[in-house]
């Protein structure tokens, strides 16, 4: 019961960032971990959906996971293209972020390409838009 109460807490997956999983934990406890922030990208705090984020992109940026992403790809797209059409400037960096770590993951081939003709229109509209922050736009 212990492991589920944090499961709802999004600050306890980034303070188990991907050092700690690596060290002690296991590809089965970090698949689980990965999955809660995925779930965690459609709550309805925006602090938690960035945070979510931050610990996807982390996770995603210190480990290779062809699998893992491969079979949730379509699932982090729609995600991030949530986060992107939703969020502020800090949510819309951090699903930048993560979109262009998952396509790094995949690697040239038809399931980036899929990711950017879904995710381009919306990053284009973003770095168009004069009224949006400079961190979104960055």
């Amino acid at each position: 019961m212990s492991h589920c109460s944090g499961y709802s807490d999004p600050s306890s997956f980034a303070e188990d960032g991907p050092e700690v999983l690596d060290e002690e934990g296991t590809q089965e406890d970090l698949e689980y971990k990965l999955k809660g922030l995925i779930d965690l990208t459609l709550d309805k705090s925006a602090k938690t959906r960035q945070a979510a984020l931050e610990g996807l992109k982390n996770a995603l940026s210190s480990k290779v996971l062809y699998e893992f992403v491969l079979e949730r790809r379509m699932t982090l797209t729609d995600s991030i293209e949530r986060c992107l059409k939703k969020g502020k400037s800090d949510e819309q960096r951090a699903a930048a972020a993560v979109a262009s770590v998952l396509c790094i993951q995949l690697g040239p081939g038809f399931e980036s390409e899929e990711i950017l003709k879904t995710l381009g229109p919306i990053l284009k509209k973003i770095i168009c838009d004069g009224a949006a922050s400079i961190q979104a736009r960055q």
